[in-house]
């Protein structure tokens, strides 16, 4: 898997380096926000959410994220929120923050319409080193510098979101950027991969106890294939859940969690694929969540 890696970098860098998707986050089902920023002030608002994602465990070099963010509403139409995000691959690093803001309209009874717009900063940097320290390459000039990182860009993502009743369907356009980031010391390019996720879900109340909300998920992007999720959670009291997973591409996961107290969710999720051993692909994701208030803010915000 690594020599796949070293042999990928090595046939872009001529060309300039294209970046990894947009680092792809599960427990969408209690932090929406993750899923499509037009969120914003809608669900689980006042509320601080740490993920901890590792892909490919067993692989060496396995992508690894963090995220750090939170969402609120302000009075009226207006929702703010912030992400933090770090991700890495091997020898490629990335980190990113985005601010959002998404205003509120309501077009008729019950429909209503969410858009969001972000903008931040992004950096990302390339370990060159790792090749030169390789045996099973050769010595090559451009890998001599070491650790690389580029110049501070702006990124931005465009979102929208419509609501009616139980009914909820988004699209996100993430990796916007205004031009191709360089890096000092070499003439390697970087330009990351603009990538889109559409989705839709509907709840429905079994009764007082149970809930069910399936969803629909399709993500693609540059030099990636497109990807269909199917998930379905079942809700206890709005305090246990649990959640199935399948997406194309032979990929199977789980999630489970609860509202440990009025001001902490907690939830775990595990993704592995049919395609390969048992071991070597499996995903690994932990989410926390801390209210900052000990009132309830889990439901919808309705206008």
């Amino acid at each position: 898997m690594k020599k796949s890696i070293y042999i990928l970098v090595f046939l872009t860098i001529p060309l300039g380096l294209f970046a990894q998707q947009f680092p792809f986050m599960e427990a969408y089902n209690i932090n929406s926000f993750n899923m499509n920023p037009s969120y914003a002030g809608v669900k689980n608002t006042k509320t601080i959410f740490l993920d901890y994602r590792s892909d490919w465990t067993g692989v060496d070099g396995g992508p690894v994220t963090a995220e750090l963010s939170y969402n609120d509403k302000l009075k009226g139409n207006v929702g703010l929120g912030g992400r933090f995000i770090y991700d890495k691959t091997d020898i490629f690093k990335q980190i990113m923050f985005l601010g959002t803001y998404t205003y509120e309209v309501k077009v008729a009874e019950e429909h209503i319409f969410n858009f969001g717009l972000s903008a931040g900063l992004y950096t990302n940097s390339i370990d060159l080193g790792k090749y030169f320290n390789d045996p099973n390459y050769v010595q090559d000039a451009v890998l001599t510098y070491g650790v690389e990182k580029s110049r501070v860009k702006v990124a931005t993502d465009v979102s929208a979101l419509y609501r009616y009743k139980d009914i909820e369907a988004g699209i996100l356009f993430s990796n916007v950027m205004f031009g191709t980031a360089k890096y000092n010391n070499t003439d390697i390019t970087y330009k990351p991969l603009k990538n889109f996720l559409i989705h839709a879900t509907y709840s429905y109340q079994i009764n007082d106890s149970w809930a069910v909300k399936p969803y629909v998920l399709f993500r693609g992007g540059q030099h990636y294939p497109s990807q269909v999720e199917f998930a379905s959670e079942v809700n206890y009291k709005k305090k246990f859940w649990g959640l199935l997973v399948f997406r194309t591409g032979g990929i199977w996961g789980l999630g489970f969690g609860a509202e440990v107290s009025d001001e902490i969710l907690l939830n775990y999720s595990y993704n592995l694929s049919t395609r390969v051993a048992l071991n070597t692909f499996g995903s690994h994701q932990i989410t926390l969540g801390v209210r900052l208030f000990k009132k309830r803010t889990s439901q919808i915000i309705k206008s």
